[in-house]
């Protein structure tokens, strides 16, 4: 198996588990925390932008790109430093992500004429959780892939 398709199946797992995460901390919290659908609001919500038909799924395809950006990026941090990711390695960069993510949105949110409205607090505090369940899935994925493709290499090379 390619990098680049261990790179996209790690991310669409971690993505879609973070994702998960933050529809039950919305419900939870009754406040609009999910990553797809604020997207899709800043998008519907921009002057700057022509309008989009109703359910586009520009939303889904920012956040799940930004996913393989993000294990992209991991990918080249584990071939320099993380030959052998600890628990301690995973939070660092799971916690590095969380922070990436609220400074973005921060920003996102104030470059906006019209941001949607959610408790933001409560959204930077779950994004930044989001983000550590995001990197430990990912990673976990990608490392399985890896361990998977090298055993079936030893398997059929003897």
């Amino acid at each position: 198996m390619k990098t680049i398709e261990k790179i996209i199946i790690a991310a669409v797992v971690g993505t879609t588990l973070m994702t998960l995460y933050s529809y039950r901390k919305a419900q939870r919290e009754n406040s609009e925390f999910v990553e797809p659908v604020l997207i899709n609001k800043l998008v519907d919500n921009s002057k700057h932008l022509p309008d989009m038909p109703v359910n586009h799924p520009i939303g889904w395809l920012m956040h799940y790109s930004i996913g393989i950006g993000f294990v992209a990026a991991y990918w080249l941090i584990w071939q320099k430093a993380l030959h052998k990711p600890t628990f301690l390695k995973i939070a660092i960069i799971g916690s590095a992500s969380g922070l990436i993510g609220i400074v973005t949105w921060k920003l996102l949110f104030a470059q906006h004429d019209n941001p949607p409205k959610n408790d933001r607090e409560a959204y930077y505090q779950q994004l930044f959780i989001a983000h550590i369940i995001f990197s430990a899935t990912a990673l976990a994925t990608y490392k399985r892939l890896d361990d998977m493709e090298r055993s079936s290499f030893k398997r059929y090379n003897r």
